[in-house]
């Protein structure tokens, strides 16, 4: 009888083990898991704030979890750089940010708050996008010879316009002068890319850097002309304009990109998973013709791929700002 009453007793125990466990892992399932957040440094609106929302919804139907676009703004696009800093490293809080924010904003300040090889993971880069470099319409510049001749003729006329003091922008047009052995040229950064344009189509600047998609329209209208892009090939909309590779021109190769990316020591496993659901949304021809309307190319890389392009435009930018001296916080 004694055994049989412990033996029982056992039974009664495991069944009951059982039951919590089941209990545990069915009220585990009935958990709604909790949202992702994306964080973006520039205001509603904007073109990084179009892709996060973008790239959020597509995910959200992937993984049906919540994804939130939060936009934290201030401090040239890094304060969600510096949140990374205290997220949880599990996927829960992930960045996109442009180029500017990872690859040129530390090198312009004296404490940018973050490292970008230490603090963050990049998952992947998520957009791409060419630059111009445009002159007036009606001038007679036609070629990067003509532009340097004239430059040489006429200093006192000797401008590069760029879209933001400190961007990637700022220093392209820097290092296109260099390189075009334009050592006279003023730079002139505007608040925007529409004040430049004007001032550009109005012959207040000699010349002007920016975004493609931002100057097409009133190249297409004869009102600029676009004397080379600055990607590897010439592009979709610009077939008719050589690229700064076709031109000899190596080292002037450039292009402007938004990257997801998260904070440091989250796991491997995690930021392999969302690279590849990035992969996955950005293969849908829907989601590249939404970023074809933003005039950005959907432009996947692989984790490891993502951070030598960082590491490699980290250090090259870098030493393009130290050489011209410029200091954002001074």
């Amino acid at each position: 009888m004694k055994t049989t009453s412990l033996n029982g007793i056992k039974v009664l125990m495991a069944a009951a083990l059982s039951s919590v466990t089941l209990f545990l892992q069915l009220d585990a399932c009935a958990q709604p898991l909790t949202p992702v957040h994306i964080l973006v440094g520039f205001p509603s609106g904007g073109g990084a704030d179009a892709v996060a929302r973008l790239l959020a919804e597509r995910l959200e139907k992937l993984t049906g979890r919540t994804h939130i676009v939060d936009n934290k703004t201030g401090a040239s696009g890094s304060l969600p750089m510096r949140a990374l800093l205290t997220a949880p490293a599990d996927g829960s809080t992930l960045v996109l940010a442009p180029d500017t924010t990872v690859i040129v904003y530390p090198y312009t300040v004296t404490s940018a708050g973050f490292n970008p090889s230490t603090d963050l993971i990049p998952i992947s880069r998520v957009t791409s996008y060419d630059f111009a470099l445009a002159v007036r319409g009606e001038s007679d510049i036609r070629s990067l010879d003509n532009l340097k001749e004239a430059t040489r003729s006429n200093p006192k006329a000797a401008s590069i316009a760029n879209p933001a003091a400190g961007n990637l922008l700022h220093f392209y047009a820097i290092a296109l002068a260099k390189t075009l052995g334009m050592d006279n040229v003023t730079h002139v950064a505007y608040r925007g890319v529409a004040p430049a344009i004007t001032d550009t189509i109005g012959g207040e600047v000699l010349a002007m850097v920016a975004p493609v998609g931002t100057v097409l329209a009133q190249a297409n209208a004869g009102k600029l002309r676009i004397l080379a892009t600055t990607g590897q090939d010439r592009g979709a909309k610009t077939p008719n304009i050589a690229s700064m590779k076709e031109l000899g021109y190596n080292e002037l190769i450039s292009s402007g990109w938004f990257g997801l990316f998260a904070p440091a020591k989250t796991p491997m496993d995690v930021v392999q998973k969302n690279s590849e659901l990035v992969r996955q949304i950005l293969s849908d021809p829907t989601t590249q013709t939404k970023l074809a309307a933003l005039d950005m190319d959907a432009s996947w890389n692989s984790p490891q791929a993502f951070r030598t392009l960082v590491d490699t435009e980290g250090r090259k930018w870098a030493g393009v700002v130290k050489a011209s001296g410029f200091k954002a916080d001074q």
